[in-house]
């Protein structure tokens, strides 16, 4: 008989797993009612996984039941129940059953629980369904068995999960230990092409650089291409030539062998007349030397200077001078009672010289006989020329002159000639080197004429043997050519000491002395020669007025130096043992030249004026008295290399 009751209604939740169903199987209530095993349990899980499913649960078969079957049961073991009718009874709402409430799972379900939600799934539509031949929902043990072989399955399952879980685990763990070394390569794959990257950078922009300059060498080949067929055509060209030289060739040098065979000859031919020509230039010096020392070492050269246009004018008479011949000169004043006549012949006075210059005479015909000594000074002699004359005589026109040919004087003659000479003495062998200094002795001082700073200045020896002089702090300029030695006047010449007299307009207040050294050289020989030409100008020799009373200490150490240098000579004609050389520095500076050392020549210079009569005759007497010294045999200054 069926229960009045109205069936339960179990909503099944979310599936479980089995292993969770063994652990629930265990908590089932043994009564004596029938209850689904760990309904609440599974009610409570199927209802978190909101599975609405309804099934209906029977009660529990009575014993009435069991000996009276339902009718609406076919069984083949039970017949059929008598059915008997019974009083309908309207119960209210049947009670809900007591479910406990279960424990919330993990919000993440492993894949074992995924199982066991399909199998339990599956174990729901199994009793849920009476038509099929399957275990019916009240039979639990058979329900159990069934679920426990379908959880060995899962189980096993689950195990073959785990393994390939566990395979899947280390091949995880493999490929993160891979993917760790790929990713260092990686990196240093990817700083490796940016290294290439850079590279390919850099390569394209040599590639672009490569190609403009093949592009230039391109055109450079094609170019040299051209030249090329120019240049084989000028090869073919200078074949021929070539083969015409070497034909010219050929002959040159079969006539090149003759001609040195005759320079062999003519070779030896020199070096004969070499020697021959040195011994004939030995010999015409030693003539040469005797012909100037019977000439005398001490000459005295005697010039009058014709009259000025000025003193033309000015209407100035000249006194009376006769050249009797080239060596002697007669001399007498003019007396003006007579209007114009000479006076009586008494007072004519006679003077006699080595030459005489009468006023027409040129500067070269004075050089001509002063070259005689510039070559013994190229030959390793002392010279020394001094123009001496009262102030207006022309000693300065003398020495310096004009800057023209025909005017220069006998300094720009003297150093044009040693040039000239050095070029016949380099045919023979000798070379020579040429040094200039120029002094002038003002107020008894000695100032250098190339230096603008002043700088004391003394004559000394050159050593204790001989009378050889110098002048200390003089700056000396060597000379390679006659410009030189004109620039080297010029500046002498600005610096000389003038000034305006009444006897001329620039008057020389010092001795001016230019200092010309010559050292030849002969290699072949071996042999050095040192020369020493002194050319001075002295000062204008006057007596002292009362109107140049301006110029008294200038014209007293002027007439002191040359006073004393008429000593110097007076000493020399009476042979005395004591000779006052350094009684002026003039003298003192003219001493290797007035001793004996050296060959003298004078320039006297007389003014043809009758106001000029007296310091005429005083200069002619003191060139006679010099006229008349004799000195000692005159020493060649020469070494052996």
């Amino acid at each position: 008989m069926e229960s009045r009751l109205p069936k339960p209604k179990i909503i099944i939740g979310k599936s479980v797993s089995t292993m969770d169903i063994k652990s629930n199987s265990q908590n089932v209530t043994k009564t004596g009612t029938t209850t689904y095993s760990a309904s609440t349990n599974c009610a409570k899980l199927l209802q978190e996984d909101k599975l609405q499913v309804k099934q209906t649960l029977l009660r529990a078969k009575t014993v009435a039941s069991i000996t009276r079957p339902n009718n609406n049961t076919n069984t083949n073991n039970n017949p059929k129940g008598v059915k008997r009718q019974a009083t309908t009874v309207t119960h209210g709402e049947p009670k809900k059953p007591f479910v406990r409430p279960v424990k919330a799972l993990a919000n993440k379900p492993s894949s074992s629980g995924l199982a066991n939600k399909k199998t339990i799934n599956k174990v729901t539509q199994n009793n849920t369904d009476n038509k099929t031949g399957k275990i019916q929902k009240w039979d639990l043990r058979g329900r159990l068995a069934h679920t426990s072989d379908k959880l060995s399955a899962v189980q096993q399952k689950n195990k073959d999960i785990e393994t390939k879980y566990n395979e899947l685990q280390s091949l995880t763990n493999t490929l993160e230990a891979n993917e760790a070394l790929y990713r260092e390569k990686a990196e240093k794959l990817e700083n490796v092409n940016k290294t290439l990257a850079t590279e390919l950078e850099s390569l394209t922009q040599e590639m672009s650089e490569v190609k403009s300059s093949n592009k230039d060498l391109t055109k450079r080949l094609e170019e040299s291409e051209k030249l090329l067929s120019e240049y084989q055509k000028q090869c073919k060209l200078q074949e021929v030539t070539l083969k015409e030289q070497t034909e010219q060739l050929t002959t040159l040098k079969t006539e090149l062998e003759t001609t040195k065979e005759s320079n062999e000859v003519l070779n030896s031919l020199k070096e004969k007349l070499q020697s021959l020509t040195h011994k004939l230039d030995k010999e015409r010096r030693i003539l040469h030397n005797n012909i100037q020392e019977l000439k005398g070492n001490i000459r005295v050269f005697c010039r009058v200077r014709p009259r000025t246009a000025r003193e033309i004018e000015l209407m100035k008479m000249p006194c009376s001078i006769s050249f009797i011949d080239d060596r002697t000169i007669e001399i007498s004043k003019m007396d003006g009672s007579d209007g114009g006549n000479y006076s009586k012949r008494g007072t004519k006075q006679e003077f006699s010289f080595d030459k005489v210059f009468a006023p027409n005479a040129t500067q070269e015909d004075i050089f001509e006989e002063l070259a005689l000594l510039v070559q013994s000074a190229l030959e390793g002699y002392n010279v020394c020329v001094f123009a001496y004359g009262q102030t207006g005589s022309g000693k300065t026109y003398t020495m310096e002159g004009e800057p023209n040919l025909l005017t220069e004087g006998m300094i720009p003659r003297t150093i044009r000639h040693i040039f000239k000479e050095m070029k016949q003495f380099e045919l023979l062998g000798w070379e020579y080197k040429i040094k200039a200094s120029f002094l002038e002795i003002y107020n008894e001082h000695i100032v250098d004429l190339l230096e603008s700073q002043p700088k004391t200045h003394e004559i000394r020896m050159v050593d204790s043997k001989g009378q050889d002089l110098y002048v200390s702090n003089l700056r000396v300029e060597d000379i390679h050519s006659p410009e030189e030695m004109r620039e080297c006047l010029r500046i002498a010449q600005c610096n000389r000491a003038v000034a305006a007299t009444q006897s001329n307009e620039r008057s020389s207040r010092s001795h001016s002395v230019a200092q010309i050294r010559l050292i030849g050289t002969h290699t072949t020989k071996g042999e050095i020669s040192i020369g020493n030409l002194n050319l001075v100008d002295l000062a204008g020799s006057e007596r002292l007025k009362t109107e140049e009373a301006v110029r008294t200490t200038e014209t007293k150490n002027i007439n002191k130096s040359l006073s004393n240098l008429g000593n110097v000579i007076l000493a020399l004609l009476k042979k005395q043992e004591h000779i006052p050389y350094r009684n002026s520095k003039l003298t003192h500076l003219l001493m290797p030249s007035l001793g004996g050392n050296s060959k003298t020549l004078m320039l006297l210079n007389i003014s043809p004026l009758d106001e000029c009569y007296n310091e005429t005759l005083n200069s002619l007497r003191f060139g006679s008295n010099v006229n008349n010294c004799k000195t000692g045999t005159v020493k060649r200054s020469r070494t052996v290399l």
